[in-house]
């Protein structure tokens, strides 16, 4: 699959500038659309809420401001991708609840660029299970960057992947290839428990997916490592070894409250990865 059609996130927060240049990177990279989505999202109102009939004239105020604000984000947006070479550019302002939007939207695109929710706004920002909402119901691969730091563009020269034989980290790899066949270096980590390995590897954990990506004119090694920490940890600690500027995995979640459990791994890497993660379920 090559990237024809590339989406990103935006709103009116501080990480909106640095998630179009991302995107705007890989847009060019790889000769893609790329589609700025600004949903409105919906306004708050307060528990103790007693405006009575005036209740119809403030969510419609509320929504208009919110419409403005989005549109506002649709023309940043747009300046910034044209400013940085970007050729093929489209938006969309939609009304909604933030999760649903960027969902639906996602299923007509290659790859949808996210952030991070902040930590400090998990309770009180609007859509801080977004990321996750786009992951579970979108079908289609996340790219979620880091709420903190700078990034280092382009994207994707150095590439650590978690695997575990699983439908979900397969998916993730096929995926990922557009941006796997670019790197410079890409290792596949087998991580294992001692005296335990999933019985789906073959009798050389990661040996299979390893040729796989060769095949694909990707440069790839292997690593098996003996881990006592949860996996997620040991994705990150292996990552800031290997100074990786991505990491590829499958994105996990329990089906019965599928837009907010996650997996352990997913859930870590959502929250508190400090460099780009591409996910798919």
């Amino acid at each position: 699959m090559a990237l024809r059609s590339i989406l990103v996130h935006l709103d009116a927060g501080e990480r909106a500038a640095s998630r179009v240049a991302a995107a705007a990177a890989l847009a060019i990279q790889h000769e893609a659309h790329l589609v700025g989505v600004a949903p409105t999202g919906w306004p708050t109102m307060s528990a103790d809420w007693s405006g009575g009939t005036g209740v119809i004239g403030y969510v419609e105020a509320a929504v208009q401001a919110l419409r403005e604000q989005a549109q506002g984000a649709a023309r940043r947006f747009e300046q910034q991708a044209a400013a940085l070479g970007v050729t093929s550019i489209e938006t969309r302002v939609e009304v909604g609840e933030t999760g649903d939007v960027m969902a639906l939207h996602a299923r007509y695109g290659d790859l949808t660029v996210v952030t991070q929710v902040d930590p400090e706004r998990w309770v009180t920002n609007e859509a801080p299970q977004m990321p996750q909402q786009v992951l579970m119901n979108s079908g289609r691969p996340l790219l979620v960057l880091p709420y903190a730091g700078e990034l280092s563009l382009p994207l994707a020269t150095n590439v650590l992947v978690g695997w575990d034989a699983s439908r979900e980290a397969a998916r993730a790899l096929a995926d990922a290839l557009p941006l796997l066949r670019r790197a410079g270096n890409v290792q596949v980590a087998v991580f294992e428990a001692p005296q335990e390995v999933e019985p789906r590897h073959g009798d050389l954990p990661g040996a299979d997916i390893g040729q796989w990506l060769a095949r694909h004119g990707v440069h790839v090694d292997v690593a098996r490592i003996a881990t006592s920490v949860p996996v997620g940890e040991a994705l990150l600690s292996r990552a800031a070894d290997l100074q990786a500027d991505l990491i590829v995995i499958g994105g996990y979640g329990h089906s019965r409250w599928r837009e907010t459990m996650l997996g352990g791994v997913t859930r870590t890497l959502l929250r508190s990865s400090p460099v780009p993660v591409l996910m798919s379920h």
